[in-house]
């Protein structure tokens, strides 16, 4: 079997070299050439699977590493009896654990009480209930809007339209990327959408780029200086707009849920996939792979306020700051998009909250609990 693949899925020569050949190329230039002799596509978001891509090949099986699909034709596979699997939920809570820490930076930069705050979930899908769990486990009241989820699960959660949600301090977005249908997200956040918000409201986007109309973004932020936006997703990637860069107050090259974790986790679930398909033993195993988290615990004492650990706790795992510091040296570069992917392809090892123990003084119940909320794994001490 020969398999093509992006090389920026972590272990694939590892796992599907127990499958067959495999030859790994960058996700965004695969070209139909080289799947003439392949048997199998496995890629990420940046690689878009269509007839011009696909026509004429080999290929029996795509795979991607990814809980959105967007980049997918699915009605060209389903035509053409190709095989498909994505992975989702793999890095949904890598994604959550993005929006803590992001919220956390824009507390202390704009210094006031989260738990005052009411929030807005735009999609409580995988991503959007491990926000909702883990904004919930710290106290604060959050709001759910997702009509297509609605109509499927109507007491899920107590849902609101969207005028009620566009009310609430902070927004957060977590829908897929359509263009099509009864409730479609491309470009939701416009004009109109904007215009809604509070003045000092908090924008979250790490769902796709293009749920954003640039211009009226850009046009909001130049006309509303107290309005915050922090980008993960961007219109044009990886070509992004250094003016709109310049505008937001956290900025970062769609790595929310790159997670080392959720990373591996994606690819564990497409190699699990493709031996359903094909009817194959599976001979790899994520476990013996993985390699100890650079933290492993933390310690805190009765002299540390809860806020402050808790903020201590999540920047020790991940401080978006350092992904935004980095994504801003952008301006520099003579080519924007090759930054943008080379900040992607060697992004550093990021583990999740639940990769740390934090011991904690059986006198703190109220913080056990919270950092238990949040994915840490909690030992209370005497």
């Amino acid at each position: 079997m020969h398999i093509i693949a992006d090389e920026n899925i972590p272990f694939v020569k590892a796992a599907f070299s127990t499958l067959g050949a495999v030859d790994v190329l960058p996700g965004r230039h695969i070209t139909r050439a080289d799947l003439q002799t392949a048997d199998m596509l496995l890629v990420r978001s940046v690689t878009k699977v269509n007839q011009a891509l696909l026509a004429g090949t080999s290929v029996k099986f795509i795979g991607t590493a990814t809980i959105g699909y967007d980049h997918i034709d699915l009605n060209y596979l389903q035509q053409h009896h190709i095989g498909f699997a994505n992975a989702p939920g793999s890095n949904a809570n890598s994604a959550a654990e993005y929006v803590i820490s992001a919220l956390l930076i824009v507390v202390q930069q704009r210094d006031f009480d989260l738990t005052q705050k009411t929030v807005g979930i735009i999609g409580c899908g995988n991503v959007g209930s491990r926000v909702l769990q883990k904004l919930k486990a710290l106290g604060m009241q959050c709001l759910v809007y997702d009509p297509p989820l609605q109509a499927k699960q109507p007491t899920a959660y107590d849902f609101v339209d969207l005028d009620t949600v566009l009310t609430t301090d902070i927004l957060t977005l977590h829908v897929p990327l359509e263009k099509q249908g009864e409730h479609p997200t491309y470009q939701l956040v416009n004009k109109e959408f904007l215009a809604k918000l509070h003045n000092d409201a908090i924008l979250i986007n790490t769902a796709r780029g293009d749920v954003v109309d640039e211009p009226a973004l850009l046009d909001a932020l130049e006309k509303r200086p107290n309005l915050s936006v922090v980008l993960d997703v961007w219109p044009q990637e990886p070509n992004i707009n250094p003016k709109l860069l310049e505008k937001v107050i956290l900025a970062t090259p769609h790595i929310a849920g790159y997670s080392f974790d959720g990373k591996v986790l994606g690819t564990q679930m497409i190699y699990q996939a493709v031996c359903n398909y094909f009817r194959l033993t599976p001979h790899w195993q994520l476990k013996d792979f993985l390699p100890d988290p650079p933290l492993k615990s933390l310690v805190f004492t009765n002299t540390i306020a809860d806020s402050a650990a808790i903020f201590k706790a999540v920047m020790a795992c991940y401080d978006i700051r350092q992904d935004d510091a980095k994504l801003r040296l952008i301006t520099q570069q003579k080519q924007i998009g090759a930054f943008f992917d080379h900040l992607r392809k060697h992004y550093p090892l990021r583990r999740e909250f639940s990769c740390v123990t934090i011991d904690v003084p059986s006198e703190k119940q109220q913080l056990a609990i919270w950092l238990r909320g949040l994915g840490f794994k909690v030992c209370e001490i005497s």
